[in-house]
């Protein structure tokens, strides 16, 4: 597992990520890391973060059996360039 560090420049959010942790009962590190999670671990049924529309698809797709026809030299029009 990768440790990571950095610090927080800003007064006003050390400030309130402090109070929010002692709300939560947690230790700043334990608060960070259970923002972390909620912002960037996929949920389920939901998309992980960057999930773009294709990877969506393959993920709902899986287990299908799609039966797609051969496509034939009459079906297909190549793209007019220029």
């Amino acid at each position: 597992m990768e440790r990571i560090s950095f610090e927080i420049e800003r007064q006003d959010i050390a400030e309130a990520l402090h109070e929010t942790a002692e709300a939560h009962g947690r230790t700043v590190e334990e608060e960070l890391a259970a923002l972390v999670e909620k912002t960037y671990l996929p949920k389920a049924g939901k998309p992980a973060v960057g999930e773009n529309s294709i990877q969506k698809l393959i993920r709902l797709g899986r287990g299908l059996d799609l039966q797609v026809p051969p496509r034939t030299a009459e079906d297909y029009e190549p793209p007019r360039l220029g």
